[in-house]
């Protein structure tokens, strides 16, 4: 029996190529510069409004350990829901990418691992795709616990002080 496929939005962060899958892709929009939230993390370039949230707003290049999003007519921000299972607690971001690229349909069999002890762990995956070599994500696990709690303390006390 044939494995499933899944599906996965593709972006450009500098040179590299990222997947994540679509069912934690909530809206990608275009660039709009955030508002400044200060003493921050230094991957958290701001916040900008969703719907009725206030989201911070992260590079993903600086997030990654690569060089910052470059802004450009095709900068995109993308705003993903994720789950963090240690704290029980589902939470947005939006995340800074240079450009979407594409919507790609992959098997489970064509995808390849790398080592543990090379890859961070928000690192599922690698696969090769139209001559690509793309990362796909485990977006869950992009953010520790520490850092999901330190962005919400962040978002709420800059809600008391506006």
């Amino acid at each position: 029996m044939a494995e499933a496929k899944h599906t996965y939005l593709s972006f450009k962060i500098g040179a590299e190529t990222f997947a994540v899958n679509v069912t934690k892709v909530m809206e990608i929009r275009e660039y709009q510069a955030p508002k400044a939230l200060p003493q921050t993390l230094p991957y958290v370039s701001g916040v900008v409004e969703y719907q009725n949230e206030v989201l911070p707003l992260i590079d993903t290049g600086i997030k990654f350990g690569m060089a910052p999003v470059v802004l450009s007519a095709a900068t995109c921000i993308v705003v993903l829901q994720l789950e963090n299972t240690d704290l029980g607690k589902i939470y947005r971001v939006a995340v800074l990418v240079d450009n979407v690229a594409d919507v790609m349909e992959a098997e489970l069999e064509d995808m390849k691992t790398i080592g543990d002890d090379y890859r961070p762990d928000y690192i599922s995956t690698t696969l090769s795709y139209k001559d690509e070599f793309v990362y796909i994500l485990n977006a869950d696990a992009v953010f520790n616990q520490k850092e999901v709690v330190a962005i919400q303390e962040y978002l709420q006390k800059n809600q008391e002080n506006n």
